[in-house]
Order: structure tokens, then sequence, then C-alpha cells
């Protein structure tokens, strides 16, 4: 059987895929327009400075930034500075957690037990910030892209899950950690697509 293509039938085609040439859209494994211009085949990821006072955060951090690009495929990643086309520092300048929603203590009692006093305030949620910025170099370390990313994101407290106790700070870090880890996903995108974005 034999198709017949007409204007009607072939102009939805064209609005379906005229849009994967545009600025910012680029298939997993094909070449960069930026990297391609610069000639950048190889990358290499600077240990990450960490100015926060959130220790082990740069670790979190820099494995992010290296499964990104990666997964890529379009660059290879070096161990060493020198075998580099290219190279890319991070600094976290904050990793911190603070109290977005509050609830009283009275509120936390499960049924049949004492109430704790109205007048004592207890996080409900909080909100982690992750703050990075980035620097992109070749090998003459001339600068060719630097940028900041931050993202936010909250979690619920452990009293809020009725877990009020010894074990209550523990949870929450242990979230804290589980959140970073997140945002530190989300920033090396943000950062891989805002080098990618340019032309």
């Amino acid at each position: 059987m034999k198709v017949k293509f007409t204007y009607f039938n072939v102009l939805p085609l064209l609005f379906l895929i005229s849009p994967m040439g545009g600025c910012g859209y680029h298939m997993r494994g094909a070449e960069r327009p930026f990297f391609k211009a610069h000639d950048l085949k190889t990358l290499y990821v600077h240990p990450v400075r960490n100015n926060s006072y959130k220790a082990g955060i740069e670790i979190t951090v820099y494995n992010a930034i290296r499964k990104r690009f990666a997964q890529g495929g379009y660059v290879k990643l070096v161990d060493r500075p020198g075998d580099a086309d290219a190279s890319i520092q991070a600094t976290v300048s904050e990793a911190s957690y603070s109290p977005m929603a509050v609830t009283t203590a009275d509120k936390l009692a499960y049924e049949g037990t004492q109430k704790g006093p109205s007048t004592i305030q207890i996080a409900s949620s909080y909100q982690v910030s992750l703050k990075v910025s980035f620097v992109l170099v070749d090998r003459m370390n001339k600068e060719l892209w630097q940028d900041g990313v931050s993202r936010n994101k909250s979690f619920p407290a452990s009293t809020y899950m009725g877990t009020l106790g010894s074990t209550s700070a523990l949870i929450n870090e242990g979230e804290f950690e589980r959140t970073l880890s997140d945002l530190s996903v989300n920033i090396a995108t943000d950062a891989e697509e805002s080098i990618n974005s340019i032309f």
C-alpha cells in the first residue's frame, strides 16, 4: 500500500521536528555547539571548594557534576588537568537548612499522652538551600563561562511525623543529607544546561 504525502499530512510532522533543532535542545550523546565551537573534547572536574559550614557537601556536589557530564557522551572526563581541553571549578557557598513552618508542642502529642506547652514552637518543616558557583576555563586558563546556581527544597521535620524525642535531630539530619543529594543533582544539571545554552 502506497502512502500519498500531501501538504496536510506532512505539515504536522514539520511542527514536531522543527523544535528539535532549536537552541537549548540536544539529544543525549550528541555534540554540543558550545563544546564544538571551542574544540573541547576532554574535561577535568576540579575538587569542589567548600565555603559552607556543611562538611562533606563538596564530595556530594563533585560526584553529581562528574556524573552529569559523564552521562552526556559529548565530552570525555579526564583525571588530570594537563590532559583536559577545559576544566570546571565549583565552589559551594551555602548548604544549610532552616525552619520553614512551625507548630506548637501541644499539637505533637499522641492520643492519650500528655500534651506539651502551647507556648513552645517546634519546626514542622525545613527549607534546604544549596548555592554553588561555577567557572569553566580552557587549557590556557581563559574563562569560557561562569555562573552561580542556587536551589531550594523542603522536607517535613521528624516532629511533624510524631517522632518527637532524642532521635528527632538525627532524623532531621538524615533528611537534610538526602535533600542536599537531590539538590546537588539538580544544580549539576542546571550548570550543564547553562553551558550548553550558549551558542
